[in-house]
């Protein structure tokens, strides 16, 4: 059939744009049509970043179609960083396309949950959800025509790009990445820093696309502002300030740890303990201490045992007096609670993977105390300079799960990324793990979590 297609339509076999028309009787915009033109020359390798609505899905399926049919045993795989987004997105494109074909070349194509086969080519269009548990989703393709087609790219993990890096590079192979730039790392990033000299790269930008309603930029623009990371990234396809995915700017950080020390605190506010065991590996075992706004490490000790950070809390505590000792349970930290507390003081556990106190839009306890923290440093929050705890702070990425519940990105997916555990602002985190009231006698309830700006309330007084 693909002999047919080339017969009918000769100038196709290098006009992806042409084939949109006279086969997909689709009309490209001048974006789509700029990428065509780019992914027709052999050896291409074009990235692009866009924003949302541009189109950029429908150029992926034009292309895998294009290639499958006017290409001999041609081979596309394509992958997605989600299931949702490879089936229900880039999938569902290609099924609609399809479609679209007159009838005898509609018939002549075979449409599964994971491949799309020609008649008479032993070429096909493969599906592979891309699992940083299962890093082969483009490994182990051969073909002498060949077209990697990388859907949402910015959300595929490096060790998928990694594990494929030969296949990517061959001489022979054209490779097409698509995405909302919403990461300030990894492969899809490096495609225009980096390795941009190996790149074509091209910008879908919203406001030169006709699939956009003119509405929607100033939509964006009202609601966020027109210089906001949402506004560059959602309408002009830019890469953002500051990463979209993680979870506490870095800018944040920095204006928390440039903050002067307060002459004095605002009275009757609890002293908080975060403990984040660890004993052996490269994993450290951080102490950190919060009163109200103002929070600084104690100390972080690698390789400590259970008695011994126990001893070393319980002097720290001796000294503050804490109104609360939070400790995480995980592991290790069972020992390590049991002994603060034969020691005299009144740690509480703390579960990272346990239920949280608003389980409708929190996963578990560890991302709502991670969320409460960014809340805190967002409401002025004064923080001792420590560049550790500043990596760490900064580190994490979230989410949200398929219910809709926020959720931090796991210690392991971090390590993937090569980021460390970020120990000391999970001791942090745990300060924020339940409301803490001061003991003091005669003093007021004030719930130390409560997120209040300090200096705002020195202009009261």
């Amino acid at each position: 059939m693909h002999e047919e297609i080339i017969a009918n339509n000769p100038g196709a076999v290098d006009d992806p744009a042409l084939f949109a028309r006279s086969v997909l009787h689709l009309e490209p915009t001048d974006q789509q049509g700029e990428f065509f033109g780019e992914l027709a020359k052999p050896g291409a390798r074009v990235a692009v970043r866009s924003g949302h609505g541009t189109g950029k899905s429908t150029a992926l399926a034009v292309a895998a179609l294009w290639f499958l049919s006017t290409r001999k045993d041609a081979l596309v795989p394509c992958t997605a960083p989600t299931a949702h987004q490879l089936q229900d997105v880039l999938w569902r494109e290609l099924r609609r396309l399809i479609t679209c074909m007159d009838d005898d070349y509609r018939s002549c194509f075979a449409v599964t949950s994971d491949r799309i086969t020609l008649k008479g080519s032993a070429g096909m269009i493969v599906a592979r959800t891309a699992r940083p548990e299962n890093p082969d989703a483009l490994q182990g393709f051969h073909a002498p025509e060949i077209l990697f087609v990388i859907d949402e790219a910015a959300g595929v993990n490096d060790i998928i790009f990694e594990v494929a890096r030969g296949a990517l590079s061959t001489q022979s192979a054209r490779v097409a990445l698509t995405g909302n730039p919403t990461r300030l790392s990894g492969y899809f990033h490096n495609a225009f820093h980096a390795a941009r000299n190996t790149w074509t790269q091209l910008v879908f930008s919203c406001l030169d696309s006709p699939l956009v309603a003119p509405e929607y930029a100033g939509e964006i623009a009202q609601e966020y502002g027109d210089s906001s990371d949402v506004y560059r990234v959602r309408v002009l396809g830019e890469f953002p300030k500051a990463g979209m995915n993680n979870l506490i700017p870095l800018d944040l950080v920095d204006k928390a740890m440039a903050r002067p020390a307060p002459p004095f605190l605002p009275p009757n506010i609890g002293k908080i303990i975060g403990v984040d065991p660890a004993w052996l590996g490269p994993d450290r075992s951080a102490v950190v201490y919060r009163e109200g706004p103002v929070a600084r490490v104690l100390f972080a000790v690698r390789g400590a045992d259970t008695s011994r950070l126990a001893e070393m809390v319980a002097r720290r505590a001796e000294e503050i007096r804490p109104d609360g000792i939070f400790v995480d349970q995980t592991g290790v930290g069972a020992g390590v609670l049991d002994q603060i507390n034969r020691l005299g003081f009144n740690a509480t556990g703390v579960a990272f993977g346990g239920k949280a106190m608003n389980p409708d839009r929190f996963i578990n306890k560890r991302a709502e105390m991670w969320w409460m923290m960014k809340e805190w440093i967002e409401a002025g929050a004064i923080i001792e300079m420590n560049r550790d705890l500043r990596d760490d702070l900064i580190a994490p990425e979230f989410s949200y799960s398929p219910a809709g519940k926020i959720q931090l990105e796991r210690k392991d997916e971090m390590r993937k990324r090569g980021h460390a555990s970020p120990d000391l602002a999970d001791a942090l985190a745990l300060t924020f793990a339940m409301p803490v009231y001061p003991r003091s006698a005669g003093a007021a309830s004030v719930d130390t979590t409560r997120n209040y700006n300090l200096y705002e309330w020195m202009e009261r007084k």
